[in-house]
């Protein structure tokens, strides 16, 4: 990227990354989107100024993006990305930072973080809620068993939510069933994970970096449900973010301490494919 970004957040759209918000290394918050052309291997800035977020979330629907969340105010931006122009949403009034996001079928599923409504105090979330795009209303769902930061990803209908932290890294996986609309199964890494990145293959969630374990590389099968640890060349890094496109996962940005002189430029790129995984050896 063009400057060392951590805290930001990413969608992926047709064959572009698109990186917002966040840190920028020189200790100033990023208002702006980066875009990253898979197909030429090149960085652009949109024009754009966004509001000032960190730790916040963005998701894409019909070639918008969706930004919201955050340590920094309660506002949803929609970027068109047709028209390179910022309309306002409606305002989430239980907002938090570093919380997750998943979205499906046109809702912006949004769940755990800290900070809520903008608290001093580090009190962690367990609110559950979804955004609608076609009525661009919040509305509630039921409570996360644990209250924490989080991340998550949707697969099959069904919204896992890995790992996170609450005081300690969360060895958690919780699962939330979109048909029935109940917290169902829960399941326990061998491993606490906090600081991560998420990305969906197939069945498959890849985890990637993390606060105390910054090469942290696995993914969790939705369909045996065991998670695999891999290894791998991966530049230390956490609050990073990471996007799947054709059998690759990229991961982009990041920090390596909690000053925002030590966030990171690079993206790195790694072959997931069915026959590497293999051989790597996971456990």
């Amino acid at each position: 990227m063009s400057t060392g970004r951590g805290a930001t957040a990413s969608v992926i759209v047709n064959d572009h990354i698109y990186i917002s918000n966040g840190y920028q290394e020189k200790a100033s918050d990023a208002k702006y989107i980066e875009k990253y052309s898979i197909t030429d291997n090149r960085w652009s800035i949109l024009n754009s100024t966004l509001l000032p977020k960190r730790f916040a979330n963005s998701e894409t629907y019909n070639n918008k993006i969706y930004i919201f969340n955050g340590w920094g105010n309660s506002h949803l931006e929609i970027v068109d990305l047709a028209t390179n122009t910022i309309a306002k949403g409606a305002v989430n009034r239980s907002y938090t930072g570093n919380a997750g996001s998943a979205i499906h079928n046109g809702k912006i599923y949004v769940f755990g973080g800290s900070g809520l409504n903008g608290a001093a105090t580090t009190v962690f979330s367990n609110r559950f809620q979804y955004y609608d795009i076609a009525s661009d209303t919040w509305y509630p769902l039921p409570n996360m068993p644990t209250a924490r930061e989080a991340k998550g990803k949707i697969v099959n209908d069904k919204l896992y939510v890995i790992g996170g932290f609450n005081g300690t890294p969360s060895r958690l996986i919780n699962v939330y069933d979109l048909n029935t609309n109940r917290w169902t199964d829960q399941y326990t890494m061998p491993v606490g994970i906090s600081g991560h990145a998420l990305a969906v293959s197939g069945n498959k969630i890849f985890i990637v970096g993390g606060f105390n374990n910054q090469t942290f590389l696995a993914y969790f099968d939705t369909t045996t449900h065991k998670l695999h640890q891999l290894s791998s060349n991966m530049i230390p890094r956490r609050h990073a973010v990471a996007e799947v496109y054709n059998n690759k996962l990229y991961i982009i940005g990041g920090s390596t301490t909690s000053l925002t002189s030590s966030a990171i430029k690079s993206i790195q790129v790694a072959d997931i494919s069915e026959s590497i995984l293999s051989a790597n050896g996971s456990r």
